[in-house]
């Protein structure tokens, strides 16, 4: 008769976005994935058990205890990334020929 039922705690949306900019700060890559999950992207599928401990270790410290997620980085993302990492000679070399 004294018991309080207790309810799992809600997370709420700031928290997500809190958790978002710590990692993001931390040198992550963090999107929202579905049903708005922070969701680390690695930079290499190796990396994915080692990121992992590390992000885990920072939710702690955090006190974060929602939902994330740990993802290898997709075939749209690694042109993306290689994009990024052109010299700019290649790059001037490709604007006089399209112009």
């Amino acid at each position: 008769m004294g018991r309080e039922d207790r309810t799992p705690a809600e997370i709420r949306t700031t928290d997500k976005l809190k958790i978002q900019k710590i990692l993001g700060d931390a040198g992550y890559i963090v999107e929202m994935g579905n049903g708005s999950v922070p969701t680390v992207v690695c930079k290499r599928r190796e990396d994915m058990s080692k990121d992992l401990a590390a992000i885990r270790k920072i939710l702690k410290e955090q006190r974060y205890e929602g939902s994330f997620g740990v993802r290898a980085p997709r075939k749209t993302d690694e042109i993306i990334a290689n994009e990024e990492t052109e010299s700019p000679e290649v790059i001037d070399e490709l604007v006089p020929a399209a112009g």
